[in-house]
């Protein structure tokens, strides 16, 4: 008896919140799994800017920068429904004069982001590239990651490799213990999550990223994204059998 109280002590104090209603006889499980895969997904991400000192001009001519985008998918046979655009701002630029320590007006700036999502062996890719390159002055990032039917597919294989760490855990807990395995009293489960193709310290769904401005570079000689892994983990409790 002295053993069994000092293995629910230790996985009290290791999983407080689950265990706060889960009755003291018991053992409590996290069971871990991990798949990585190779991401399907590119997303150019790119920010348009514009400024002008008439209010109504500065926000025309942003408007004007996504259709001039649009315009060149059409010439190139791309479908410009991949463009999809996150906001639209507009501020008020002023600049400090230190010879007068006022704040003076330089004009107004429209601000709008957009993302173009393809697939990674879309033949379409370097025209893609090329166009923002040719039309737009500013950086943009290069993103590989996981399509949502990729993140579905691997979703239940997840949980089954979960559910069958923990158990393994639990064997092993009991016959260490000297105890056995009774029905399963409660179980806790969040969605599986991504992370970092070339870290495992961060909880985020981001491969390699890419800076693009003014590069020579075609696109498919830098297409060659690292693994992204995805994790779940499930919490068990078993009632504990005499």
């Amino acid at each position: 008896m002295k053993k069994f109280v000092v293995l629910v002590l230790i996985v009290s104090l290791s999983l407080p919140l689950f265990s706060q209603d889960t009755s003291c006889e018991a053992i409590v499980v996290e069971g871990k799994s991990s798949i990585k895969l190779m991401p399907e997904q590119l997303i150019f991400q790119i920010n348009i800017t514009v400024k002008d000192s008439i209010y109504t001009k500065c926000a025309n001519l942003a408007i004007e920068k996504i259709e001039t985008i649009k315009k060149q998918f059409t010439i190139y046979g791309i479908d410009e429904q991949l463009i999809k655009t996150q906001n639209y701002s507009i501020r008020e630029v002023r600049k400090h004069d230190y010879k007068t320590q006022k704040s003076v007006f330089e004009g107004f700036e429209a601000s709008i982001p957009i993302s173009i999502k393809t697939k990674v062996d879309n033949s379409k890719n370097d025209q893609i590239f090329e166009i923002i390159k040719n039309n737009f002055e500013a950086n943009f990032n290069l993103n590989f990651a996981l399509t949502t039917k990729q993140i579905e597919t691997v979703k239940e294989k997840l949980i089954d490799l979960a559910v069958e760490d923990a158990k393994q855990k639990a064997k092993v807990i009991t016959k260490s213990a000297e105890i056995k395995l009774g029905k399963i009293s409660k179980i806790q489960y969040g969605e599986p999550r991504t992370v970092r193709g070339f870290s495992q310290n961060y909880d985020l769904m981001e491969a390699r990223t890419l800076i693009g401005s003014g590069s020579n570079s075609k696109i498919t000689d830098v297409m060659n994204p690292n693994e992204i892994e995805m994790r779940t983990s499930i919490i068990i409790a078993w009632d504990i059998e005499y």
